[in-house]
C-alpha cells in the first residue's frame, strides 16, 4: 500500500477534475479481500495513512496536532456511522472535503 496508495492521496487533495476516478483507485487498491468494505486491517491501514498524509499537510501549514487526534476527527467524517467499515460511498462522500479541510 505505502508509497502509491499516499501518492493518489495526494492527488485525490491537489486534483478537482478527477477525484471521483482516483478515490475509487484508492479504495480498489484498499479493499485487498475485495468485500466491498474497508474493514479491519484495511481500516485500520487506511486511517493511518490518511492521518499520515493530513499530519504532515496540517504540520506544513503551522498546526500541531498529534496523529491520535487526526485519526479520531478522521474518522468522525469519513466512518460517520461508526461502524469499523468504510464503504465506497463513504470515501466518495467524505474523503475529499476532509482533505481540503486540512489545507
Amino acid at each position: 500500500m505505502g508509497g502509491n496508495a499516499s501518492s493518489i492521496l495526494k492527488k485525490i487533495d491537489s486534483d478537482d477534475k478527477n477525484t471521483g476516478k482516483e478515490i475509487d483507485t484508492l479504495f480498489d487498491k484498499l479493499d485487498k479481500d475485495k468485500s466491498g468494505a474497508l474493514q479491519g486491517t484495511e481500516y485500520d491501514d487506511f486511517f493511518k495513512m490518511a492521518a499520515d498524509y493530513m499530519l504532515s499537510d496540517l504540520k506544513k501549514a503551522g498546526h500541531d496536532y498529534d496523529n491520535d487526534t487526526i485519526s479520531s476527527w478522521l474518522k468522525t467524517w469519513i466512518d460517520p456511522n461508526g461502524d469499523g467499515k468504510v464503504s465506497r460511498q463513504e470515501l466518495h462522500d467524505n474523503l475529499k472535503a476532509v482533505l481540503d479541510a486540512g489545507e
